[in-house]
Formats: C-alpha cells, sequence, structure tokens
C-alpha cells in the first residue's frame, strides 16, 4: 500500500468513530498482518505500508 500525505511516520487514529469515513487503516493492517512496517516513498512524497499475513489452513 501506498500513502501519498507528506508524513513519513504512520499515524494511528486514536479516535475515530464506527460511521467515519477513515482512519481505521493502519489499526487494520495491525491487527489483521502477522507484522507490518513502512519505507519511504521513493521519489516523490510518502511512504510505502508493507505487511506480512499468516495463511490459515481450513479457509477459503
Amino acid at each position: 500500500m501506498s500513502d501519498g500525505d507528506s508524513h513519513r511516520l504512520p499515524r494511528m487514529a486514536r479516535d475515530w468513530t464506527a460511521d467515519g469515513g477513515g482512519g481505521r487503516g493502519l489499526l487494520l493492517v495491525d491487527t489483521l498482518s502477522a507484522r507490518w512496517g513502512t519505507e519511504p516513498r521513493s521519489p516523490g512524497v510518502g511512504k510505502t505500508v508493507w505487511a506480512e499475513l499468516v495463511r490459515t489452513e481450513g479457509r477459503g
């Protein structure tokens, strides 16, 4: 995932509402992934967020 905003570090939303339109992206990544991180986006502004998911047997 790439994020084109000007922040180099990820920002976890602290105050979001259930009916809000945003602010939960990294919360979802953190909850669903085994590990994740960011790298500066090059060239340009922003960052790339990477995540590793664990496949569980019996689903799918």
